[in-house]
């Protein structure tokens, strides 16, 4: 049976990434997916787990390099080079999609005027807690239009705009994706969010699919979730820079992050600035609560609330980051694994 989808998945050779390539090949239609490893695999075990799926599926390949920068994106470009199917989709190596996934992307791509198609990101029962309220403040009101997508849903794939897309869950027709250019090294984390940017741009729709969901499995802690919201507040900055459409509430944390600093600077000198500076704090406090209610009563898991305290991680790196690149631009996130 002739390949209908080729999925790259970029790798650092995490050990969730078998398991990513299990759920993929549990799919309905799997026969008719390729898959296409990118990337050096230093842990020896994880290693010797791909060898056996490779060499038990003639429809999985892997290629095992590395670039010194612009990683994940060259990975992806080489990914598009290797590939034969008609459609090509984009998978982090940490996730696991739902069994009918493949059908969903390649139902979308049966409208002519689809040139991009992505679906939700999930938060998964199965992770540790600090990942699981890292996910919850993305799916959450705090989170502006960007909790979007991250929920599931069963409504009918819908024409978005090019900032709805995520790139962890992401397909192209290979002619536009070869059309668009393929991913900017330089954009890193944000290389999605300028390719859709440009693919809307040339003319092309851009749907997301609620149901053509994935499972999502970071390594978290606070410390990495502050490094990723500082790389989405970073690459803000870049996208303005690039051209981009400009959407106001993306400014709304470096607002916040501004006002936090002019109050508190001034508040040895002025009473009154002392004051707004607590009403600020007392504001934010009572709107994150708030938000955090709604979050455990939606999920019926009272230590959901904890949310609360991964909110102002969340603000506060993004508002953080778009300061820090408007001064000091283009520094690279890139990141490796290591056993």
């Amino acid at each position: 049976m002739s390949v209908k989808l080729s999925i790259i998945i970029p790798t650092m050779g995490r050990p969730i990434l078998v398991r990513t390539l299990e759920s993929v090949l549990a799919t309905h239609g799997a026969n008719q997916v390729e898959v296409i490893v990118v990337g050096e695999i230093r842990d020896s075990e994880v290693l010797r787990k791909v060898t056996a799926i490779v060499s038990a599926n003639p429809n999985v390949r892997h290629i095992p390099i590395s670039y010194p920068d612009g990683d994940s994106s060259r990975k992806k470009n080489r990914g598009v080079e290797e590939s034969r199917a008609d459609i090509v989709a984009f998978l982090d190596d940490d996730v696991v999609i739902a069994p009918d996934w493949p059908e969903h992307i390649l139902k979308a791509f049966d409208n002519p005027s689809a040139g991009l198609v992505s679906g939700p990101s999930l938060v998964p029962d199965d992770i540790n807690l600090s990942a699981r309220l890292a996910g919850l403040a993305l799916t959450s009101r705090a989170a502006g239009y960007v909790a979007e997508r991250y929920r599931i849903g069963t409504a009918a794939a819908r024409e978005v705009g090019w900032s709805r897309i995520i790139g962890c869950n992401a397909a192209y027709r290979k002619t536009v994706f070869q059309q668009m250019g393929g991913f900017p090294p330089e954009f890193y984390p944000g290389e999605e969010m300028i390719a859709s940017w440009r693919t809307q741009q040339l003319g092309h729709k851009l749907f997301f699919i609620p149901a053509a969901w994935v499972y999502h499995y970071p390594r978290q802690s606070v410390k990495r979730f502050w490094r990723q919201v500082w790389g989405y507040g970073a690459t803000r900055i870049r996208l303005k820079r690039a051209g981009t459409g400009f959407e106001w509430t993306t400014l709304v944390p470096a607002a916040w992050v501004l006002s936090l600093l002019v109050l508190g600077i001034s508040t040895p000198f002025c009473g009154f600035c002392g004051f707004l500076l607590k009403l600020d704090l007392a504001l934010y406090a009572l709107t994150a609560l708030a938000v955090a209610l709604e979050t455990a009563v939606q999920t019926r898991r009272p230590r959901d609330l904890l949310v609360v305290f991964m909110i102002p991680v969340m603000h506060l790196s993004y508002g953080l980051a778009e300061w820090f690149e408007f001064f000091h631009p283009n520094r690279d996130f890139g990141e490796s694994y290591r056993k």
